[in-house]
């Protein structure tokens, strides 16, 4: 199951501190940094780091399917060949106790092992070097497995359940949403007649949240004055919302905006 991490922390831990200013040493080189100058080897180090570990993360099914999060510390090692070695992993199980250790213990090693994997699959390093003899390094990086609460309209994996729109996900669901909310807004449209008269046009761009529980919220509307502003947001708080947006299996709150045109023909 792919979903972004959040890397929040990394630790560069160096096994041999210079303790001369005569002593160059070069950082470990992923192979796209190749190219860069010594100046700027940590910086693309830590930079590719993370974007590794987001384009291989995934979250363990069965923590996912259990609502299980945690927070992973992976040790490792740069050898002198440039592989990673000595991966040790170690998980803290957040927002939930177990009444037994054995549990406990298996919620964690379901994260481990999904952190070993992503650290062992790193490509082969230009290793470090002290005065050009290549040296082991260690790292530590912290990998955050967070179950999201909240998902934009492109990342949600079933958009919100209009009518009409049952068993559909992925892409066809999202058509259909937004086919649905045209069709409501065409069918619920009516011209305000204080904007009739005094000749008010313009676009209205209206935002609202469906919740996890399928309830409107947070509505927020932009137009050239209140009078439109206030009859796009009648015509949006009418739409009806069968089931919440669903991120993998799970109900999520999504953000849709969209523009509302009134225009005096």
């Amino acid at each position: 199951m792919r979903l972004k991490s959040i890397i929040f922390l990394l630790i560069f831990i160096n096994n041999y501190a210079q303790t001369s200013t005569e002593k160059k040493e070069v950082f470990p080189i992923f192979p796209i940094c190749e190219l860069l100058p010594e100046s700027k080897l940590a910086d693309c180090f830590s930079e590719t780091m993370q974007e590794h570990i987001d384009d291989n993360f995934f979250y363990p099914k069965q923590a996912w399917d259990l609502d299980l999060q945690a927070i992973v510390r992976v040790k490792f090692d740069i050898n002198e060949n440039g592989d990673v070695s000595n991966v040790i992993p170690k998980a803290s199980v957040v927002g939930v106790s177990f009444k037994q250790r054995e549990a406990l213990n298996a919620a964690r090693q379901l994260f481990q092992i999904s952190a070993l994997e992503i650290i062992n699959s790193l490509p082969k390093f230009t290793p470090a070097k002290v005065d050009s003899v290549p040296i082991n390094k260690t790292f530590q990086v912290s990998i955050k497995y967070e179950i999201p609460r909240e998902a934009s309209f492109d990342e949600v994996t079933v958009a919100p359940l209009l009518e009409g729109c049952e068993e559909l996900e992925g892409n066809e669901s999202r058509d259909c949403f937004e086919n649905g909310v045209t069709k409501h807004i065409s069918e619920n449209f009516k011209y305000p007649r204080k904007a009739l008269k005094n000749q008010i046009e313009g676009d209205v761009f209206i935002q609202f949240s469906i919740d996890e529980f399928g309830f409107l919220i947070d509505f927020t509307t932009v137009g050239p004055d209140k009078v439109l502003e206030d009859e796009a947001y009648r015509i949006m708080s009418t739409l009806k919302v069968e089931k919440p947006a669903q991120l993998n299996g799970k109900n999520v709150k999504m953000t849709y905006g969209i523009p509302i045109s009134f225009r005096i023909n």
